[in-house]
């Protein structure tokens, strides 16, 4: 009897344990498949992890959409969804907004919480701010004059109300404003005066920081969807040199090479069409040259003109940055269709014309001209379209034209300060509004690198932006980009089209309407 009662409980204790293991198999087969997402950083260490300070950097915005969780998130189909906040209520005029957060948690353990918001985003606004993409939150009511020291910050339309709701209150009706709150100005932080960032309310957390090396980083066990997140670890690199990272992707020891990352010469980029791995993804980012107006020699329109003129950007596109298209107005004609649009001519003789009077205008003689500094950074065919320029300008005008080398962190921190005489940049709207590359010149400020503005100018961008009719702020916009084109502060030279290459079995990452990545719910497969 009593061995029958235990074959009974045997047999009991196997089926259990065989129920057990098949219940936990999807799990742990799960986990045993995925494996080490590896990445590399060309442009090196960003300076911080604090959002605010990541704001500017492409690579930034993918560091703090992978450790932060803001209101809302973007969907594979690039849709902003909600995702920190669990629901909200509009106003029937669509300024005034409820949030209401779902339980969410710090890497600590410690809750998220809507003063954590509330404090964050103040701070982006006070005129004591480092962020350099403060404009990005003009749009809450009072934002700008609060930025500018004008009022209190409490007067900013951004308050908690208690730990689970946020109220956000617009100066004008926005339909980007879920967009916006993906932002790293948007980001809920406990201490948002602290520089150094421990604690990430996001997919993932850092656990290791080795400064020109490595930054590695794991799931958050208490993010509120830690179910969905399939990656067990990420480790990025820092290599800088173009072949090495192209070696290590051939290699399979990185997952992904190209735009945001790791740029591809134009080289790698016929090789990998021709093993047809090369992956493209349109998007609407232009390059601008920035010419910095206070320089003596950029102070003139013609001058500027003239510089336009004497480039072929079909040669650019076909050459250098391959993928683009020519650009001959300020801004891609989808982003901001204009009426009778007066497009950039690419004319030899009449660019030597409108130099020799922009000469006269400003006093000079070509012996007597300042030799012009072109500022480029260490990235892929950033060199070559420095040379390019060079040769183009000093044939067609007869100037000294130099060159000047920098790392990109460097370079990218001399050019709200005005540190260069001309320099180029990628631009993209940081969410889907022309209004905001146009705003870039409305005022003095660290998104106009040219510091260039003017009062006619102004007064159309910021008509536009609070205007309440599409048509009219539609013609508003398009008024003022001819206006940028005839004074010339930078010089559009093509569109941009990402392309990029990954290991075939990662999937799931989404980019933005900036190029930058998202990898919380991304996998890969071993």
């Amino acid at each position: 009897m009593a061995s029958k009662m235990l074959k009974k409980k045997l047999y009991v204790l196997i089926l259990f344990s065989a129920f057990f293991l098949i219940s936990c198999e999807p799990e742990n087969q799960r986990t045993a498949q995925m494996q080490t997402l590896k990445l590399d950083f060309q442009e090196g260490d960003l300076p911080s992890l604090h959002p605010h300070d990541l704001v500017i950097y492409l690579r930034g915005y993918t560091i703090a959409k992978t450790l932060f969780e803001g209101l809302t998130r973007l969907d594979e189909q690039g849709q902003a969804k909600l995702s920190g906040a669990e629901s909200v209520e509009v106003s029937p005029d669509r300024l005034h907004y409820t949030f209401t957060l779902r339980d969410n948690r710090w890497s600590n353990g410690s809750p998220v919480t809507a003063f954590q918001y509330e404090n964050a985003m103040k701070e982006v606004l006070s005129p004591t701010s480092t962020c350099q993409q403060s404009n990005l939150l003009y749009m809450l009511k009072n934002g700008e004059e609060a930025q500018k020291g004008k009022i209190s910050i409490d007067l900013v339309g951004v308050k908690a109300t208690d730990a689970k709701t946020l109220v956000i209150d617009l100066a004008y009706p926005s339909p980007y404003l879920f967009e916006l709150l993906t932002l790293p100005v948007c980001l809920p932080l406990i201490d948002p005066k602290k520089k150094e960032i421990a604690e990430f309310n996001g997919a993932f957390m850092v656990t290791k920081w080795e400064k020109g090396n490595l930054l590695q980083m794991k799931p958050n066990p208490y993010f509120w969807n830690r179910k969905q997140v399939s990656i067990p670890q990420i480790d990025i690199y820092m290599i800088q040199d173009t072949t090495t990272a192209y070696s290590f992707f051939k290699e399979g020891k990185i997952d992904y090479i190209g735009i945001p990352l790791c740029n591809l010469t134009a080289e790698q980029i016929v090789r990998l069409e021709e093993t047809k791995t090369l992956r493209t993804q349109p998007f609407d980012r232009v390059l601008w040259i920035h010419l910095n107006t206070t320089h003596p020699a950029l102070s003139s329109p013609l001058i500027r003109q003239a510089l336009s003129m004497a480039v072929h950007r079909q040669e650019i596109t076909k050459h250098i940055f391959i993928g683009g298209e020519p650009l001959f107005t300020p801004l891609p004609l989808n982003v901001l269709p204009m009426t009778n649009p007066i497009e950039i001519k690419e004319d030899i003789v009449e660019a030597r014309k409108r130099f020799d009077q922009g000469l006269a205008e400003l006093g000079f003689t070509k012996e007597t001209f300042p030799p012009l500094i072109i500022s480029y950074s260490q990235q892929a065919n950033r060199k070559q379209f420095a040379e390019y320029m060079q040769q183009s300008w000093s044939s067609a005008f007869g100037i000294n034209v130099l060159l000047e080398a920098k790392d990109w962190t460097t370079l990218r921190s001399n050019l709200p300060k005005g540190l260069f005489d001309i320099s180029f940049t990628y631009q993209a709207p940081y969410y889907k509004d022309p209004a905001d590359l146009l705003n870039h010149f409305s005022t003095i400020g660290s998104t106009n690198f040219s510091q260039w503005t003017h009062p006619l100018y102004t007064e159309k961008v910021t008509s536009a932006m609070r205007s309440k009719e599409f048509q009219k702020r539609t013609q508003l916009l398009g008024e003022a980009e001819q206006l940028l084109l005839e004074q010339m502060p930078v010089i559009p030279i093509c569109t941009d089209m990402l392309m990029f290459a990954h290991n075939p079995k990662l999937s799931g990452f989404v980019f933005d309407s900036l190029g930058a990545l998202d990898f919380s719910y991304a996998s890969l497969k071993k």
